[in-house]
């Protein structure tokens, strides 16, 4: 809170002096709104000058002490002098009352002191020091969002700050003149500031782009809660690593590929740190690893690990996740730098550039030079390739001479697949090495120094920036960002405003709470994203308590049901690409990503897998339950639906799964189909709403 105020005694002696400008008449007039971010406050003549409480109290003591002298000097005269003495004191004691009297009041004023919300009733007090009584009091909104006053004549002040729905937060500058029965006034201004207390509509729709799916309890919880205080609060929450959840196979001394999915599920359904889950998941189809159809399905625990590894990073410094990433044995063995050696024509070695194409093109910078605002630079009307072979060949002789942690020799490697690579200087290529914008690794430089040097060569190009910034708005918030959109979130990236580069957690907060993402992303053409078919299951497993008796998730076939699961790419491409245009879209400059596993198998396979889930195995429909059978469990719907009608669980139904965007539509086809099972009992009802809901465009369409 800031608070000015200027006396007119002050304004007077100022003018006296030569000091205070062009005078008005209006004593009481409140400053112009149009100067009210300027530090001083505007005095009643017009005039920018400041002065404190401290000064008026001052002049008032003074005055006082000046009293008290002359009676003390009274009391050394002859009692001869007596009479005259006493006219003496009589008249300083007078002298010193119209001192008072003369004196403009002094205001404090006390805005209240915590979080201020949208549309709440605030009252601002003022205490006032002031020898006479007779006061008047005159309150003004001088700048911000139209408010709602009370009692403006008023020693305190009732508000009732604005409902702007918007994330930033609202400014108001307030004044209080106060005016004594001598016609001297006291102009006070004081600042405060307001946040939005996100709706329950509003909730729900930050936690669709920010969580793996929303339930009622946590949509509950962030409502009420301003969008940057939920973010705030997710960042600071530990980490729910996935490592713990990682069980050894029944009657087996190891875990299984089986049992890294069923960690996934357990962390994903149950983590508090549901932003932290997310952007991780975003990370994995960037950062791409996969033990489909490699040897690392053999190897959970490393999975796991990088997994955790993409947790850990999540809101930490991007060139602290590159680093991670190249060092992950997890990511040595699936890009081919684990055990990559230096030239050798002997033996017709050649360093591999397989690691070395991918860190570039897919984990950095992209194949062309971008703009801040992730469009192509041109020349010529031509992109601008952003690497050659020539920068090709000298990352592949950084990453080479690097095995897995703890290996005693090179050719005995420990296979420790959970610790970060170990270097072998001679495995390694002391050759010169070409690095990006002409960069160049001396040579005779060992393999921990290259490291380095290669990193940070690729964490500074000015691609970095829009080409990570603009994948995560694609898997947060939506499929095709405005140029203008991308250049904030990048802008953020390069500086987060402390000089940083690089800050991950001030990049996401950027994304979630841009204008784009919250004021207009439901009246913006191309706005939202298509929902991967994964996390659709997520957030239905997530609001349904879904769960085994033997709390085990062996979902064996999650790609060939889904089209995706965690880790579980084809190639290090991810299941689709970010630019991917789908037919009906050629022509339009826009793209749909997860439209490129919507093929006709895969949407035959979800579509049947939600009605494996919702019908067939909901709880509430079996008289018996499989201990090793992921059921749904819909009891709070059935109820809802047999106490408060259908229309209430339509309304439950738009704020948990679609975030308010339910369509008229789509209430009147679940309307038809509730009436089509109306002597249907209502768990069958509920299973049968539940299908619909998961097959409606609008749940499968995040806006």
């Amino acid at each position: 809170m800031k608070m000015r105020f200027l006396s007119v005694a002050a304004i007077v002696l100022l003018s006296a002096c030569g000091g205070g400008g062009e005078s008005n008449s209006n004593s009481n007039a409140a400053p112009d709104s149009s100067n009210s971010s300027n530090a001083n406050a505007a005095s009643p003549s017009g005039d920018r000058t400041e002065s404190s409480s401290d000064t008026n109290t001052q002049d008032n003591v003074s005055s006082g002490s000046q009293a008290d002298n002359t009676n003390e000097q009274s009391d050394h005269q002859s009692n001869a002098d007596g009479n005259e003495s006493s006219s003496e004191g009589n008249n300083e004691e007078n002298e010193g009352a119209a001192d008072n009297i003369g004196t403009a009041p002094i205001v404090d004023l006390k805005p209240p002191g915590a979080v201020l919300r949208k549309g709440n009733e605030i009252i601002i007090n003022s205490v006032v020091t002031s020898p006479t009584e007779n006061l008047t009091y005159a309150w003004m909104q001088v700048a911000g969002p139209e408010a709602t006053l009370i009692g403006t004549d008023s020693q305190n002040l009732t508000v009732i700050l604005p409902t702007t729905h918007s994330v930033e937060k609202d400014l108001f500058t307030f004044s209080l003149t106060v005016t004594n029965n001598a016609g001297l006034s006291t102009y006070v201004e004081t600042d405060i500031e307001s946040v939005n207390a996100m709706t329950e509509l509003q909730a729900s729709a930050l936690l669709q782009q920010a969580t793996l799916g929303a339930t009622l309890t946590e949509i509950q919880a962030a409502t009420g809660l301003s969008e940057e205080e939920w973010l705030d609060q997710q960042i600071l929450l530990e980490p729910t690593y996935h490592t713990p959840f990682l069980e050894n196979y029944p009657d087996r001394e190891n875990p299984s590929h089986i049992n890294r999915i069923d960690a996934w599920w357990k962390a994903s359904l149950s983590a508090p740190d549901q932003l932290r889950q997310r952007v991780a998941f975003a990370l994995s189809e960037i950062f791409v690893v996969s033990d489909a159809n490699t040897s690392l399905k053999g190897e959970p625990e490393g999975m796991v690990a990088y997994y955790d590894t993409l947790l850990k990073h999540a809101f930490g410094n991007f060139r602290a996740l590159l680093e991670s990433v190249t060092l992950s044995p997890v990511m040595g063995v699936y890009l081919s730098h684990l055990g990559n050696e230096k030239a050798d024509a002997e033996r017709n070695i050649r360093p591999d550039e397989n690691y070395a194409r991918e860190v570039m093109q897919l984990f950095t910078i992209g194949l062309n030079e971008l703009n801040l605002d992730g469009t192509a630079k041109l020349n010529d009307n031509n992109t601008i390739p952003t690497y050659s072979q020539q920068e090709i060949a000298g990352f592949a002789k950084v990453f080479t001479g690097w095995t897995f942690a703890y290996s005693a020799r090179w050719d005995r490697p420990s296979r420790n697949y959970t610790l970060p690579m170990h270097a072998f200087s001679d495995y390694h290529s002391m050759e010169e090495k070409a690095l990006l914008n002409g960069d160049i690794i001396p040579a005779g430089t060992g393999p921990e120094e290259s490291m380095q040097q290669a990193l940070d060569n690729l964490f500074s190009h000015q691609n970095v920036a829009p080409f990570i910034s603009k994948q995560l708005i694609q898997r947060l918030v939506k499929s095709n960002p405005t140029p203008a959109y991308v250049e904030r979130v990048a802008s953020v990236f390069n500086d987060n405003g402390q000089g940083i580069r690089g800050d991950l957690a001030a990049v996401i907060k950027a994304i979630l709470l841009d204008d784009e993402a919250r004021k207009y992303s439901s009246v913006l053409v191309h706005s939202g994203k298509i929902k991967e078919p994964i996390l659709t299951k997520v957030h239905l497993w997530r609001v349904l308590n879904a769960r085994s008796e033997l709390n085990r998730y062996y979902t064996w076939n999650l790609s060939t049901t889904y089209g995706q699961g965690p880790l579980l790419s084809p190639s290090v491409f991810n299941f689709f690409r970010p630019d991917h245009v789908p037919n009906e879209l050629q022509g339009l400059g826009l793209v749909a990503p997860e439209l490129q596993i919507a093929t006709d198998s895969n949407m035959i396979a979800t579509t049947n897998g939600h009605y494996g889930d919702l019908v067939w195995r909901m709880a509430e429909r079996k008289n018996t339950l499989n201990p090793k059978t992921i059921y749904m469990y819909g009891q709070s719907d059935i109820t809802m639906l047999s106490n408060n009608g259908l229309q209430a669980l339509l309304d439950y139904y738009n704020l948990v799964y679609f975030a308010g965007s339910m369509s008229d539509s789509t209430r009147s086809a679940l309307v038809d189909l509730d009436s089509y099972f109306a002597r249907k009992d209502a768990v069958h009802r509920v299973a049968q709403l539940l299908y619909m809901v998961s097959l409606s465009p609008d749940f499968n369409y995040q806006n």
